[in-house]
């Protein structure tokens, strides 16, 4: 981590432990005001020139209101400052704030002195050297290549219910100012009210917000923002996120960062307590890669206004189109609602958990369409019709406004129709019918190939419109590898129905899978499988929903009522509009047989369905089925095919084969780790364990499956051996 973060970010950096402060600021004793006096030390010999540069604190450990170490199974790993006021639910904190206030006359107790924070500030609240390693380990995913992609271009906002709408006015406030400070940014608006709310024995439930929240970490959001009820275990009274949803995530190289504006979602200071939010960033390859959240009770009202004054920063780039650092926007955040907010011990509540030297996955370089339909977009914009048949095209651009002719790579365009106007549903007393405008509708998700920093996409845009006339929005991503980029434009009309006729008149081929394309139809899965469906037209895929019926949906086990729409989870091939695939993590689902009927639409309103029927197994069993060797008979080499349902997971196979008599004559061991529900990687050459070609015959073989945690099954099946 040290290394890293001093050669990715041109940092000289320095690492003591905690028992090196303390000897030789505090006499040994254990004591948070050795830890700022430390870093007093480098801010007075720096002074001069503090701010020309960026200062960071990472406290690598999590903390304990005993800092003294007094009590059993403590966590005092890095002290944290703790409040005097310790009775006063309101009153108390915990704040890293305390490390921040260098200068000589600042005094966190004091009421009249307004102190500002010197320095970044950030806190990993490990236990324990896995939990260090599980976030070390995800900084280094979050900067690799695979991390790369339009995931980057999105922004979650998710507000609570009831209250009057306060949490939806509030997350109302927060969009608006994302909007006016970086509109590149694609908002997507989850407001628990604007879903249908079901009952049941634990209460109400919003089950597609649920799905919606889900699948979005899965595909990826930059900032995962919050607004509303919760604790240290979940968030809302209808559980938008606890524990177990969590554990079912699969999002190892799209981790958002988290803004939970909310009563004390990360108390890291408490022992006897391991909080929802400190286990998203210390769990393994999946949660989140940061969070800006709270560590105490706290009021709705002041923390909107800490969660807007943080996005002011963290979202405007400088004049170079450089973003703050996680550690330079929570500081300049926490500065700003200091210096204007009487609220001053509720900002102490906010802490960045993460990396303060880190900065978000901001793409860097800049994107733009020049033509449609050969037409310059700049000056005037272009209309596009329902039906038309469109020609976009593009360029990739540094900072300075030049064209970036060494750029190859893959080119991303997301084509929405225009803002629309959403109707709360008032499904609780307190929840007042409201409307409110989002710009979620996709009419082409597309991909093609940058050459010399030039791409194009070809595209027809779909029948079902909103045909009024009105701005649309073109969102860009660029990738190569390497570096990316991104992009936008307001400057294309969308309305009305292209004159043009049309004789396509067959439905999209639907082929569809869980996990991975080795699924057989009818085969087993585990309980929270991913749905691919491959899609392909000669018109093109209808991904809008401005058609009343015409959404790509999958119906559950024929039930009308439970079904998933699809559309923006559609991603078109490369270079090609007629085929694409969708990536759609489903829910958790119960053991036993079910069926996915699966409708998709092309762009000129013609429907195909298809059903993929498959057999879930409990995951508390390893469950094997499907036992085969191909090819069967052989005669220089098989491979053994077997579905499981344990997929991403390390499965230590073993192949034993015998003689008819029952003498064994080989024996194969592999770990494997498949992401989908079939393995076909085991292969034999038709040799015993001493290296002698088997002799022509029967054979039968046992498969010995076993999982990490000790789960095991076997199945025996028999083979073929010809002469060569």
């Amino acid at each position: 981590m040290h290394n890293f973060t001093s050669k990715k970010n041109s940092l000289r950096t320095i690492v003591v432990t905690t028992d090196q402060v303390f000897n030789e600021f505090s006499s040994g004793v254990p004591d948070p005001t050795a830890i700022r006096d430390f870093v007093k030390m480098y801010y007075d010999k720096y002074q001069s020139n503090w701010t020309q540069s960026g200062k960071y604190l990472l406290l690598f450990g999590k903390a304990s209101f005993d800092y003294k170490n007094r009590i059993a199974n403590n966590t005092n790993k890095v002290a944290g400052y703790e409040s005097t006021n310790s009775l006063d639910p309101l009153s108390t904190y915990t704040s890293d704030d305390f490390f921040g206030f260098l200068d000589d006359n600042e005094d966190i107790n004091s009421s009249v002195v307004i102190n500002q924070l010197d320095i970044g500030i950030g806190r990993i609240p490990a236990k324990t050297i896995d939990e260090a390693k599980n976030f070390v380990d995800k900084v280094l995913d979050y900067h690799s290549a695979d991390a790369l992609g339009p995931w980057r271009n999105n922004l979650n906002f998710i507000a609570d219910d009831e209250d009057n709408n306060l949490h939806l006015q509030d997350a109302e406030t927060l969009t608006a100012t994302v909007s006016a400070t970086t509109p590149v940014f694609n908002q997507q608006k989850i407001y628990l009210d604007a879903f249908h709310q079901e009952s049941g024995s634990a209460g109400g439930r919003y089950p597609q917000a649920n799905e919606a929240i889900n699948n979005n970490i899965y595909n990826g959001t930059l900032l995962w923002n919050y607004s509303g009820h919760g604790g240290s275990s979940r968030l809302a009274e209808e559980v938008v996120l606890d524990q177990q949803i969590v554990n079912n995530w699969n999002n190892r190289y799209r981790l958002p960062l988290f803004v939970t504006a909310t009563c004390d979602f990360a108390p890291y200071d408490n022992p006897s307590s391991n909080s929802l939010g400190e286990n998203l960033l210390v769990r393994p390859k999946t949660g989140a890669i940061a969070l800006m959240t709270t560590t105490r009770i706290v009021f709705a009202f002041s923390n909107r206004i800490i969660n807007n004054n943080y996005l002011k920063f963290a979202f405007q780039p400088d004049a170079t189109g450089r973003y703050k650092t996680l550690g330079e926007a929570m500081m300049a955040g926490k500065n700003y609602t200091y210096q204007t907010s009487a609220d001053v011990i509720n900002n102490r509540k906010f802490t960045l958990l993460g990396d303060p030297a880190m900065s978000l996955g901001f793409p860097n370089y800049k994107v733009k369409i020049s033509k449609i339909n050969g037409r310059d977009i700049s000056s005037q914009p272009d209309t596009l019709h329902a039906t038309e048949s469109v020609i976009m095209e593009g360029e990739v651009y540094d900072n300075s406004g030049n064209l970036l002719n060494n750029v190859n790579g893959s080119a991303y365009l997301s084509l929405f129709d225009k803002p629309q106007n959403i109707t709360t549903l008032a499904n609780d007393p307190t929840s007042q019918q409201t409307t409110f405008q989002d710009q979620e509708s996709i009419l082409f998700k597309g991909k093609a190939s940058i050459h010399g920093g030039k791409f194009s996409f070809r595209f027809k845009t779909p029948k079902d419109i909103n045909y009024q006339f009105g701005n649309g929005k073109i969102s860009l991503y660029v990738q190569d590898g390497t570096n990316d980029g991104n992009g936008f434009s307001n400057n294309v009309i969308i309305g009305g129905i292209s004159a043009t006729a049309s004789t396509d008149n067959e439905g999209p081929e639907i082929k569809a899978f869980l996990n991975d394309d080795k699924f057989v139809n009818g085969g087993i899965s585990n309980a929270n499988p991913i749905l691919l469906i491959q899609l392909s037209d000669s018109s093109g895929i209808n991904t809008g929903n401005a058609g009343i019926g015409h959404d790509i949906v999958a119906i559950l086990d024929n039930d009308n009522n439970h079904y998933f729409v699809l559309n923006n989870f559609y991603e078109s091939e490369l270079d090609n509009f007629q085929k694409g695939s969708i990536h759609f993590q489903l829910p958790q689902l119960s053991a036993g047989q079910h069926s996915l009927k699966i409708k998709a639409w092309d762009v000129l309103n013609n429907s195909t369905e298809y059903v993929l029927d498959f057999i879930v197994i409990n995951d508390e069993e390893l469950k094997i089925s499907h036992v085969l060797n191909y090819p069967n008979p052989f005669t220089t080499r098989t491979f053994f095919w077997f579905e499981h349902n344990d997929p991403a997971t390390d499965l230590a196979v073993k192949i034993e084969i015998f003689t008819v008599s029952g003498k064994l004559i080989k024996t194969i061991s592999q770990t494997i780790n498949t992401i989908g529900n079939r393995s076909n990687e085991i292969e034999w050459d038709g040799r015993d364990d001493f290296g002698q070609k088997v002799g022509r015959g029967v054979y039968v073989y046992r498969l010995r499956v076993k999982t990490t945690d000790g789960k095991t099954a076997n199945k025996w099946e028999r083979l073929v051996i010809l002469d060569k």
